[in-house]
């Protein structure tokens, strides 16, 4: 008895069908290629580039050119206004439009890394009162070269790069591709302004996430519809590749043109905001910490003092802190007795601090060490009630101040300008 015997024999014995012989049938390469999701031809390049609206510039290498008016809206912005922009507001540094270049990349994963690949580079630049956008598409592999130097002209013709998530992404991705080429870095010399940054800065408290696409909704009122989505890109350009699948590669291209469209409406809304933080959800103190990192303390001040009204504790403390450094003491300290009275223990800190040490009023200032003792007791608090105490026991004539100053109180109550 042989194994198919003995098999059958078993399965019988449990109740089941017993193997079935299968007469085997002649099937075309056609149609097992079908079976497998496969195309048994693939398009040539140029038949690719007919049916993208491009040209071909090299084996494996696409271009796909695109202008679109500055005139145009994009959700409820125009993108001219990407030429009156304050653009300084977000870098610091002086920015021509007209140098800018637009940056997005599709790829074949987002780990990065030698093994990602972008498969598709779409670049952008203002020319007159047009954006021109150029799309390098990839058919294969052997197109990576051809593509790395095409780029290369609008990169030496820019001042300064703009991204969403391309300082930690696509410019780290494109270095390594040039480097594997054996290509010199073509960005070492450019500015790069990263607009996922002053995004995060300004909604990281009041959004659930910063993704480009909830920029675009929130500050461009922009709704994509009928969008391919990113996590599907890389799997749908390797369908046509090792398939020649070719139905959704338009969906590829027309997804990275709206993000580099996106790129210059966001880039004009976030430098107006960051110039004047009216909206609603923006966090005007994230704005003005950034602003005085760069050293930029006048406009971080100015920005708090216009929506003083609306600033929570941690903001008038940096309000507070501003005054204070520009030497405007009594304002500071209206800041300070305002925060007291609700028993804010950095404020009758920076009370305390003040009356021993500017004011040189011992008596009030170990009046609210006491008050912050209470409320947050530590070492650091104990040994300036020590000094204090020891302080105004060697002082000869009447005692200064009033030991039992109650909270939040103070000599002056200086109104703010």
């Amino acid at each position: 008895m042989n194994l198919r015997d003995r098999l059958q024999k078993l399965t019988g014995q449990r109740g089941v069908e017993p193997y079935a012989t299968v007469a085997p049938t002649q099937q075309s390469l056609a149609e097992r290629l079908a079976r497998l999701g496969r195309s048994p031809t693939r398009l040539s390049d140029e038949e690719v580039a007919a049916v993208l609206g491009g040209i071909c510039l090299a084996e494996g290498l696409i271009v796909v050119e695109r202008t679109v008016a500055l005139s145009t809206l994009h959700g409820s912005r125009v993108l001219w206004e990407i030429m009156h922009a304050p653009l300084h507001r977000l870098d610091g540094g002086a920015v021509d439009p007209r140098e800018l270049l637009f940056l997005d990349t599709e790829t074949t994963g987002l780990a990065g890394g030698t093994g990602t690949l972008p498969f598709l580079l779409g670049l952008a630049r203002i020319e007159k009162d047009s954006l021109r956008l150029r799309q390098f598409f990839l058919t294969g592999f052997k197109g990576e070269k051809a593509l790395l130097n095409e780029a290369l002209p609008w990169y030496r013709e820019a001042a300064h790069l703009v991204s969403f998530n391309g300082k930690t992404f696509d410019l780290p991705l494109l270095v390594s591709r040039y480097r594997l080429a054996r290509l010199p870095d073509p960005f070492a010399s450019l500015g790069h302004l990263d607009l996922l940054y002053p995004t995060r800065t300004a909604f990281a408290h009041s959004w659930p996430d910063c993704r480009l696409q909830t920029a675009e909704q929130r500050l461009l009122d922009f709704h994509r519809r009928d969008d391919l989505p990113g996590h599907l890109v890389p799997q749908v350009w390797f369908d046509f590749v090792r398939a020649g699948h070719l139905t959704q590669v338009p969906a590829i291209l027309e997804h990275n043109r709206l993000d580099l469209t996106s790129l210059v409406a966001l880039a004009a809304r976030l430098a107006k905001l960051f110039a004047q933080p009216e909206h609603p959800e923006a966090d005007v103190l994230a704005i003005a910490r950034a602003y005085r990192r760069r050293g930029e303390e006048d406009t971080a001040h100015a920005h708090l003092l216009g929506r003083h009204a609306d600033l929570t504790i941690d903001g008038q403390l940096e309000l507070a802190r501003l005054f204070r450094r520009r030497g405007d003491w009594p304002a500071a300290v209206a800041i300070w007795q305002a925060l007291a009275a609700q028993a804010c223990p950095e404020a009758i800190e920076c009370l305390a601090k003040h009356h021993e040490h500017m004011a040189k009023d011992p008596a009030t200032a170990l009046a609210y060490a006491h008050q912050l003792a209470r409320l947050r007791p530590g070492p650091s608090t104990q040994k300036r009630i020590e000094r204090l105490e020891s302080r105004l026991a060697r002082q000869s004539g009447p005692t200064r101040g009033n030991a039992s100053l109650p909270l939040g109180s103070g000599k002056a109550h200086v109104k703010l300008p």
